[in-house]
């Protein structure tokens, strides 16, 4: 039952606001804006065939009716006033990338990537974590630009300069934000709250959840990787050479007007397919581990656009692997790995891990050089604690020791090799021979 929904006692029939879902009956509901700026929502009602608009829907014993927004949130992002036929899936996909390759001079496979991720933010239910775009760039204005178009196409665009929790977030936005100055704890929060199962103290007893699609630009995006994650998607802003064409704010409504008709179509459409897609246990890995998984869903692995956008997959695996092999923390635990298996070591001081790990590291080509305090804080982060032997700070290779450096291997995804006879190689998924 939906949080919001309030039940007659007597009649047990209730009352349940809702931004959008897929219906006890198989059928769709989602909002729509009527009559005049701001104007005031409407459910939309989609049964497999038709639809219809009003200002509630029953269904059973349920009335399902529009939520109440704010004015200021109704002016300050889009909904549909209609859902239009878009044709086919190529032909709407072609012409969102058609419009990022005409207004912001995109080369084909990156504006074929932007518009893959304005299809996924139509979905952002069908995932248990909705889609982090993370926009990279040192541009301010281009990314500006960026974001109008983008608005243009998304689901409910919301553009903001700081993450809140007061964020209408329940209406799933699309929030468009310009983070300048993002601390790493709080990039950390947002990470760890987009999920649908997880909920933040919202004061006077009650929790809220914050998971919405977020599509983020910071100037310091490249250096903030491991904050986002693997499962965020990593947009490269190219710089603007030339001078682009001008986007009026009449084409701007008029284009959004028949893109927003034609995503909500899109939408019915595919929800319950790319819904039931998603967590399909059959499914096939695709590029680019999850966040594949997630974009190419939204377009049912249709294989042109996979072709395309494929490489740009594969080219965020490639950066994210340079990456980890260059993270101390990572480095560590490759160090740690045959240290602790071999029969005759039972400890190792932090000064020989830091030579290690130094040493190691050049050899990958990083310049770095870390001294034994920063790698002891960094062991203490990883929670290998660390005793004094009466000489020496040093790392005791005991069972529960030994048990944290496999939980940390399979943790940073590194393939190392089984020991044999090591009871904790062969409990492990994923570290290979």
């Amino acid at each position: 039952m939906n949080e919001n929904a309030k039940e007659n006692s007597q009649t047990g029939f209730q009352i349940c606001p809702t931004f959008g879902e897929i219906l006890p009956d198989g059928s769709v509901v989602d909002l729509v804006i009527q009559g005049f700026f701001p104007g005031q929502l409407s459910l939309l009602h989609w049964d497999g065939k038709k639809y219809f608009i009003a200002p509630e829907v029953q269904v059973g014993t349920t009335t399902y009716v529009a939520p109440f927004l704010d004015p200021s949130v109704l002016c300050a992002t889009r909904f549909p006033r209609d859902a239009e036929e878009y044709g086919t899936r190529d032909k709407l996909f072609w012409k969102v990338t058609s419009s990022f390759q005409q207004y912001l001079r995109f080369s084909e496979e990156l504006a074929a990537y932007a518009a893959l991720a304005v299809f996924a933010t139509w979905f952002p239910d069908c995932h248990p974590s909705p889609l982090t775009v993370c926009v990279e760039g040192w541009d301010l204005r281009q990314a500006m630009r960026f974001f109008r178009l983008f608005g243009i196409f998304c689901r409910r665009p919301l553009a903001i300069a700081e993450f809140s929790r007061h964020l209408p977030i329940n209406a799933y936005p699309t929030l468009l934000v310009v983070d300048l100055a993002m601390s790493k704890k709080g990039r950390s929060f947002w990470r760890a709250t987009n999920d649908h199962n997880i909920f933040v103290p919202a004061g006077r007893g009650m929790v809220r959840n914050l998971a919405c699609t977020k599509v983020i630009f910071s100037e310091a995006a490249a250096s903030s990787r491991e904050d986002w994650g693997r499962e965020a998607m990593y947009f490269p802003l190219p710089l603007a050479t030339n001078a682009l064409p001008v986007l009026t704010e009449t084409e701007e409504e008029l284009l959004a007007t028949e893109f927003q008709a034609q995503f909500l179509m899109y939408r019915l459409h595919h929800l319950l397919p790319v819904y039931q897609s998603m967590f399909a246990p059959t499914r096939p890995r695709l590029p680019g581990f999850e966040l594949g998984r997630i974009l190419l869903a939204c377009v049912q692995d249709d294989s042109t656009i996979v072709k395309l956008v494929t490489p740009l997959l594969d080219a965020q695996e490639q950066d994210e692997e340079a990456q980890r092999l260059l993270n101390p923390e990572v480095v560590i635990v490759e160090v740690l790995w045959s240290v602790a298996h071999a029969e005759d070591e039972k400890e190792i001081s932090t000064a020989e891990i830091t030579e290690r790990v130094n040493a190691l590291l050049r050899s990958r080509g990083e310049t770095s050089v870390y001294n034994p305090r920063e790698i002891g804080w960094k062991l203490k982060n990883l929670r290998l604690e660390r005793h004094d032997n009466g000489h020496n700070r040093v790392l005791r290779f005991s069972r529960e020791t030994r048990r944290r450096i496999h939980q940390l291997a399979a943790g940073f995804g590194l393939i190392l090799p089984k020991m044999a006879g090591c009871a904790d190689c062969e409990g492990s998924q994923l570290i290979v021979q």
